[in-house]
Order: C-alpha cells, then sequence, then structure tokens
C-alpha cells in the first residue's frame, strides 16, 4: 500500500497494516509525526524512517516523537531495507501474538475467576441447606437410642448414628473450605505439637482397629506451634482418614512429629496403595479424589473408599491459612507419606 501524504497514509491504515515506512520529509507534516500518529493507534506497528538527515538533533526526534523502530539513510540500499522491512514484519507479528495470548489469558482467568466464585457459592449454599436437616436428624437418631430399642433395632441405629456423622463431616469439611478461601483472621494461640498429634491419633485409633491397622505415634520432645488448634486438628484427622481409607487391612499407619529448617513438621506415612503419578499434582484441589468413582462406599473408612475430595482441599487451605504448606510424596504401591509443614514458633526450643 502507498500513499502519497501523511494524511493519506492515516486514512489507508488498517488492522491488515504490520509495517509503515515513511519518509522524513513530507508535505504537511514530518515523518515523525506520521509514526507518532501510527503508534498512538496501534503500537505493534512496526515503524521505519527514511532520512537523508544524518544530524543527531533529527535522528533523536524521530525515536522520541515517532519511537522509530529503525531508521534508513538515503540513499538507501534494496537489500537493506527488504531486511529491516522483514525484521519489522517479523517484529510486529510476534507482539500481536503477546497481544492475543494476553487477551486470551485474561479472559480464561476471569473465566477461572467466575467458576471459582461460583464453586464457593455452591460449597456455602450446599452446607448450609444439608445442616439444619443434619441436626435434625442428629436430633431424632438421639431421641430413639433412649427409648430402649432391642438389640437389632440398636444395630440399625447405630449404623444411623454412623451415616449422619459421616455426612456431618463432608458438610464441615464444605463449610471449612468456604470459610478459609475468604481473607478473614483466625484467632492463634500456641499450642504443644505432641499434645495435639495425640489428640489426633486418639480420635483414629478407633478407626485403625476396625480396619486391623497398627497405628504408631512418633513425637519425641515439646514442640511448639502457633496456629488455631481446630483447623490444624481437623486437617490432620484428614490427613489420616485418607491413610486409612487406602491402606489395605493389616497394614500401618504412623504419626510422626519433627523440627528441621525451623519448621514443625507432621507426617502421616501409610504402608498403603500409593498414588498414580498423573494423579498426584491434582490431589488437594476441591472434589479431585484418588478412589474411581465404583469403589465409593457406604462405610467412610472402607479400603479404597472415597470421599468427596475435600479433605485434603482443606488440609491445604489450613496450612497455607498458617503460612505453611501441605507435601504428598507417594509411589504407586509403596505407600504415601502426607506432610503438612508449619513456621516454628518463634522463641520456642
Amino acid at each position: 500500500m502507498t500513499a502519497t501524504s501523511g494524511a493519506e497514509a492515516r486514512r489507508a491504515l488498517g488492522p491488515e497494516v504490520a509495517v509503515v515506512v515513511s519518509d522524513y520529509r513530507m508535505p504537511a507534516e514530518l515523518g515523525t509525526e506520521l509514526l507518532a500518529a501510527v503508534r498512538a493507534r496501534d503500537e505493534s506497528v512496526g515503524r521505519i524512517l527514511l532520512t537523508a538527515y544524518a544530524d543527531v538533533d533529527s535522528l533523536m526526534d524521530a525515536i522520541n516523537r515517532g519511537h522509530v523502530h529503525r531508521y534508513v539513510p538515503k540513499p538507501w540500499d534494496p537489500r537493506e531495507l527488504r531486511a529491516t522491512v522483514r525484521q519489522a514484519l517479523e517484529a510486529a507479528e510476534a507482539a500481536r501474538a503477546r497481544e492475543r495470548l494476553a487477551l486470551e489469558t485474561a479472559r480464561a482467568y476471569a473465566q477461572l475467576r467466575e467458576l471459582e466464585a461460583l464453586r464457593s457459592r455452591f460449597l456455602v449454599l450446599a452446607a448450609h441447606e444439608l445442616r439444619t436437616p443434619l441436626h435434625v436428624l442428629g436430633a431424632a437418631l438421639a431421641a430413639l437410642g433412649d427409648v430402649g430399642l432391642d438389640r437389632e433395632a440398636a444395630a440399625v441405629l447405630a449404623t444411623a448414628h454412623r451415616n449422619v456423622d459421616t455426612l456431618a463431616r463432608s458438610v464441615a469439611a464444605m463449610t471449612d473450605l468456604a470459610r478459609l478461601s475468604q481473607p478473614t483472621a483466625r484467632p492463634r494461640t500456641a499450642l504443644a505439637a505432641a499434645e495435639l498429634l495425640a489428640a489426633v491419633a486418639s480420635d483414629v485409633r478407633p478407626l485403625c482397629a476396625r480396619r486391623r491397622l497398627a497405628l504408631i505415634v512418633d513425637a519425641p520432645g515439646p514442640i511448639a506451634v502457633e496456629g488455631h488448634g481446630e483447623d490444624l486438628h481437623r486437617a490432620l484427622v484428614n490427613l489420616c482418614l485418607n491413610a486409612v481409607r487406602f491402606t489395605p487391612d493389616g497394614g500401618r499407619v504412623t504419626l510422626r512429629l519433627a523440627v528441621a529448617d525451623d519448621l514443625v513438621r507432621f507426617e502421616i506415612a501409610d504402608t498403603g496403595v500409593g498414588i498414580a503419578a498423573d494423579l498426584l499434582p491434582r490431589l488437594g484441589e476441591p472434589f479431585v479424589t484418588g478412589a474411581p468413582l465404583d469403589h465409593h462406599h457406604s462405610d467412610p473408612i472402607a479400603f479404597r473408599s472415597g470421599g468427596m475430595g475435600l479433605g485434603l482441599a482443606v488440609a491445604r487451605a489450613v496450612a497455607a491459612d498458617h503460612g505453611g504448606r501441605l507435601c504428598l510424596e507417594s509411589r504407586e504401591g509403596a505407600g504415601t507419606v502426607a506432610r503438612l509443614e508449619l513456621p516454628a514458633r518463634r522463641g520456642a526450643g
């Protein structure tokens, strides 16, 4: 495309133009003024100035006003000009590709934010809708327990209690995840890490006994952490439940406590089935579980039974809320180690 003046060139500019080559001296305006207007319209367009003026002031004016990419002195060599135009074209195409990528990334990020907001809203609404019926069911079951049922009815009632407790844990996980996704401050206190781990072991021991799993607790020495006791307890119990679910009967679950590199490390190790390498990076995302759908079981601690995929997500959110992190190490057939790391409490030995 050619133009005999700056005004004609402006009218000819369109999205298909990737490079503009302009003479410095033109009727009615300088080439630097045209190139400055080109830049204001589309920064990705390559801008090349042809000039017979080799003085420094002219060149500086061209660079400052038109943000010229290259200037070619007259008389110009056709090969040099072609090479210059080719370089400017490649640069313009690369700049436009970056702009498209940035736009697509921004659009995808906005969609991701929208999906995240919808997910959080779903968790809040679902937990709210389920919480009240659960309280009613729990109260009704407790009332039935006071009636004096025969052995068979009492066994049925115990099954109902277990299932209500399972559903209550799922609702609590949904509530926790929704709460932890919001930047709200939680009260923190100094906690004895060994006592915290002992309380977790006390909660998990009956579940291990039902599955004939050996439970080993290794928590030497007084170690202090600062945090929210209920949140940390729930996170560690969630990690233990995963270990129980994915360890065959007769296996072993080990709870360890250690300090290294100014970090307090809670470790839950099992001798279970391990985690596939392609799934490992995704565990900890809400609703992602290592159990196939056809392995879901009404018993929440049955071997390879899967929950809603919220336990690890809650544990990871709790770790992040305390300035720590959750790490998973696993290999299929060789067990899993879940490590919840927290900053050691300052001044604590």
